[in-house]
């Protein structure tokens, strides 16, 4: 079974959940993600497999190579998490204004969607049930990926539904901000000598003058980074910037966000349209810098990683020729 294989919840739109593989959360920890694949890796391992027959052992060391593996070595990585955060937060903000048509395979999606007051307990709860029983009849493991996927993207949604609800003031996904215009007030004049009785009467309009939906996004973004909520300021850039193509600001500040979540390529191009289009802006110099330091750490850091890299292998080695039987190792972590 590789990757591909999977249809079910976000892979239907060719997303590899990666978490709906291991059974978690998209909520989980490092540490989560690393105790649930060690208990995979002894169930499937060959040395510690408990299946019966020789072909269900050669199935789930299988499953263990194309799967479960390549799931961890995307999700341990901080780097290649985040890139899976991104692509996240893609999909849920196409799928979020849709969320009632999506198609569910069974009762227990549909009754997450549904669910309000108690919604990330459930989702929690459901996960964790799902997973106890994930991996202990293979021949249905696809189904149950599908399932726990379909669980993730559900979640994924109802969060960009109160991103985008936060960013449009309270209001539904799928209803266009409303700028609130005030009524005419009208006024009764005291009578003056002389007049017979007539009100006179006087409208006067209170102009307003709106903010533009540009402006509140950038302003949102700010506190969003202040506040150390990259994701949420990412969110809020990306639609900035398609509303106008040509803010430097918007495109400057889109930049940064990137390089704050180690996404040197997507960093560069923002922040180099946004010196294209206004490079004296304080804003953009500011982020110019920005990538300017991003780039020489990432130049010192891949030659340091070599050496380290080396040193490591060589660390391998001498424990190699001590001669004791050591267990078996996935990705340098024993699996007892």
């Amino acid at each position: 079974m590789l990757i591909s294989d999977l249809k079910g919840g976000l892979f239907k739109y060719e997303v590899k959940d990666y978490y709906a593989i291991l059974g978690l959360p998209i909520s989980a920890s490092p540490k989560d993600i690393r105790l649930r694949y060690l208990k995979l890796a002894y169930q499937l391992h060959p040395d510690t497999n408990q299946a019966e027959t020789k072909e269900n052992r050669e199935k789930a060391s299988t499953i263990l190579s194309k799967l479960v593996n390549p799931a961890y070595e995307n999700l341990y990585k901080d780097k290649l998490r985040k890139e899976c955060q991104l692509i996240f937060s893609e999909i849920s903000m196409r799928l979020a204004p849709m969320a009632k048509e999506m198609t569910l395979s069974g009762e227990i999606p549909k009754k997450l969607l549904r669910e309000e007051a108690n919604f990330n307990k459930m989702y929690q709860d459901l996960i964790e049930t799902l997973a106890k029983e994930q991996y202990q009849d293979l021949s249905k493991l696809a189904v149950k990926i599908g399932l726990l996927s379909e669980l993730n993207m559900i979640y994924l949604v109802r969060q960009k539904q109160g991103e985008l609800g936060k960013v449009m003031g309270g209001a539904s996904s799928s209803v266009e901000p409303k700028i609130a215009v005030s009524e005419p007030i009208i006024t009764t004049a005291p009578e003056q000598s002389g007049n017979t009785g007539v009100t006179q009467q006087v409208e006067e309009k209170e102009e307003q003058v709106p903010v533009s939906r540009l402006e509140k996004l950038i302003s949102s973004a700010k506190n969003h980074i202040e506040q150390f909520n990259p994701d949420a300021a990412l969110f809020d850039l990306r639609e900035a910037v398609k509303i106008d193509a040509n803010s430097a600001v918007a495109h400057a500040m889109l930049g940064s966000v990137y390089l704050l979540q180690n996404n040197l390529p997507y960093g560069r191009i923002h922040i180099n349209k946004a010196v294209g289009i206004d490079s004296n802006n304080p804003t953009v110099k500011k982020a110019q810098e920005e990538l300017k330091q991003k780039e020489k750490k990432s130049s010192t850091g891949k030659t340091d990683g070599k050496k380290t890299e080396s040193k490591g292998s060589d660390k391998e080695k001498s424990k190699d020729k001590k001669g004791k039987k050591e267990p078996p190792k996935i990705f340098g972590i024993p699996l007892w």
